[in-house]
């Protein structure tokens, strides 16, 4: 009599469906995605704030740029968390579709509040922030899809048990072209000695001790420079909604205009008008 066994049941093939995927592994994917995410971003984050703050201080040695709202040390930790938290954004949701309009739409929104904070209040600096936040947020939606490509590659290669090179090396790429871009960040050449001009004036000024020993663009009693005022002080160069100086504005070479506002602790801004690095400005405390 041959003893009775019960039926062999073929092993079942595993679902790459994942929905049915069991819960378990579906979670820790999920949260070494986001991990991933995290760190990615805050290495593009890191990368991009370093060049952009400092590229224009090694260009420019010994002129103290304005560089709110925490100045270069503060700026760069901002960048690298704001980073990390958009990594963390493009990773958290499971449909990446998703997971990258939201985070172009807060890309979109932060640039925007960015943008008015450095130009100004008003109704014509509002729409001019909305017109330049858009395009910069539909540029930000490559590096935002490739973070979070990245991120899934980093789960897939955790899974493989692939060496740490290999694991590093597209995200190490990718922070060196960010960095890269960052470069472009690097005042023009005539930004750079209207700023030098504008710094050695500011020094003239601060060692006169009356008004005939001003430099002759801040000599006019409209200007009103502070004899005597402590020396610490800032510097800005900048071409966009210059109408809020509209007094200072030559009639002419309106296009190639450029503000450089000087601004004073605990005291007055500033500002001068250039119409080039060739001509005197036209200045004006505000």
């Amino acid at each position: 009599m041959t003893r009775w066994e019960p039926p062999r049941i073929p092993p079942q093939p595993v679902s790459r469906d994942p929905g049915r995927a069991p819960a378990r592994l579906l979670e820790q994917a999920r949260r070494e995605r986001r991990i991933a995410g995290t760190l990615i971003g805050l290495a593009v984050g890191f990368a991009y704030a370093l060049v952009s703050q400092n590229i224009n201080r090694i260009a420019l040695p010994g002129i103290p740029l304005y560089q709110p709202p925490l100045g270069p040390f503060g700026n760069i930790a901002l960048g690298a968390l704001a980073g990390g938290g958009f990594g963390l954004l493009c990773a958290w949701w499971d449909g990446a579709a998703q997971s990258i309009f939201i985070s172009a739409a807060i890309a979109a929104i932060g640039t925007f509040i960015g943008i008015r904070f450095r130009i100004g209040t008003g109704s014509a600096t509002t729409f001019a922030a909305l017109i330049l936040s858009v395009p910069i947020a539909w540029a930000s939606v490559p590096v935002i899809a490739l973070v979070r490509w990245l991120a899934e590659k980093q789960v897939e290669a955790r899974r493989e048990d692939l060496p740490w090179p290999r694991r590093l090396r597209l995200p190490v790429i990718l922070a060196v072209i960010v960095a890269l871009l960052a470069g472009f960040g690097l005042h023009s050449t005539d930004a750079r000695i209207e700023l030098q001009q504008m710094n050695a004036m500011v020094q003239a000024a601060l060692r006169a001790g009356d008004v005939s020993g001003l430099p002759a663009p801040l000599q006019d009693r409209s200007v009103n420079f502070p004899i005597g005022m402590a020396a610490g002080y800032t510097l800005e160069w900048t071409n966009s909604n210059l109408d809020r100086f509209i007094e200072l504005r030559p009639a002419t070479n309106y296009d190639q205009q450029a503000a450089v506002i000087a601004r004073f602790a605990g005291g007055p801004m500033l500002v001068c008008i250039y119409s080039s690095p060739r001509t005197d400005p036209t200045c004006g405390a505000y």
